[in-house]
């Protein structure tokens, strides 16, 4: 299965580049491209900034867009939406036009970071700042980076796991973690941390399957989990919430709700209403909306020419921290 995925990979990123090439040779011929911003007077009419989503149908990105909304609002600045809809091509094209309509910078939060090379070639020949937030970067070239501390949060799910298998008695020393799709390499720092920490307290982690951010694929995951150790199986991670609430109804359905522990990362309202409800043991919360406020406000100082604070220097990034939400539903302080 893993050459034909990277076959299929492949393919998905030489037809993104094609779509650039294409729109590109046509935006070029349409007209120049400079800096939208060359020669304006900083105290003129308020800048124009891009916003391009994942998918603003998730309820993690569409909190990350009202974030952007909302303190754009605040500076005065305009925002063009444009919603990838887990759609590579659609990067590319929503890029493209963003910049066509003459956006002073964009902010991006991308489906899929393997095409941030090109997305940053668009904005480096327009001649305006890159701003992205969440996912990846792709090893591309940009301006600023905006990122949960996901290692961190994996440390923090871990040393809460342990606590809990402590204090309902649990036996069983294997644990199981269910992945985010390969190209969103931060967010599987998660599981690694998680890992790190279970394999060092003694605890093996016994299958690891990927289940590319889906609600379904996670419920899969769960099933296929529970068919090979769901006797001798102690706690469930998952990398974020899609996939736990997936894997919280396979639990459920075979009668393992509360006997196999399980934690979710994102912090998702529908995940917290399954803690509440007792489908999920917890999950690590991050704060999509003030990344979103981090991203347009970053932009603005980028435009204005503002210091901007990187917690890495190195990578241009900064971190923007999380927190436990404990099996009651309720947010806790405690920290890695």
């Amino acid at each position: 299965m893993k050459p034909i995925k990277k076959i299929l990979r492949g393919l998905i990123l030489i037809t993104a580049t094609l779509l650039f090439l294409i729109l590109y040779e046509n935006f070029s011929h349409d007209k120049q491209i400079t800096s939208p911003t060359a020669g304006r007077n900083l105290n003129e009419s308020p800048y124009t900034i891009g916003w391009s989503v994942y998918n603003s149908d998730f309820e993690f990105f569409y909190a990350m867009q009202e974030g952007v909304l909302d303190r754009a609002n605040e500076l005065g600045m305009r925002v063009i939406t444009h919603n990838q809809k887990s759609s590579t091509p659609e990067i590319i094209a929503g890029v493209s036009d963003l910049i066509a309509q003459g956006i002073d910078a964009l902010v991006i939060s991308p489906f899929n970071p393997e095409v941030m090379p090109i997305v940053s070639s668009m904005t480096q020949n327009a001649g305006i700042p890159l701003v992205i937030v969440d996912v990846g970067t792709g090893d591309s070239l940009y301006d600023a980076f905006i990122i949960s501390d996901n290692f961190g949060g994996g440390v923090l799910a871990a040393e809460y796991a342990l606590k809990l298998l402590e204090d309902n008695n649990i036996t069983s020393k294997n644990a199981a973690i269910i992945k985010v799709e390969e190209t969103s390499v931060y967010a599987r720092r998660r599981g690694d941390a998680f890992k790190r920490v279970m394999n060092d307290r003694g605890y093996n982690i016994v299958s690891e399957i990927t289940a590319d951010s889906r609600e379904d694929l996670g419920y899969q995951a769960m099933k296929d989990i529970l068919s090979s150790y769901g006797d001798d199986l102690a706690v469930v991670f998952s990398e974020n919430d899609r996939m736990a609430l997936g894997a919280a109804k396979a639990l459920n359905e075979a009668d393992k709700t509360g006997k196999i522990m399980l934690i979710g990362f994102d912090g998702d309202p529908a995940a917290i209403d399954a803690i509440k409800s007792g489908l999920m043991q917890g999950t690590i919360a991050q704060h999509p909306h003030e990344m979103g406020a981090l991203g347009a406000e970053t932009a603005y100082n980028l435009l204005t020419g503002q210091h901007i604070r990187f917690d890495d220097w190195v990578n241009k990034m900064m971190l923007v921290e999380v927190n436990l939400i404990d099996s009651n539903g309720n947010p806790t302080p405690l920290v890695p």
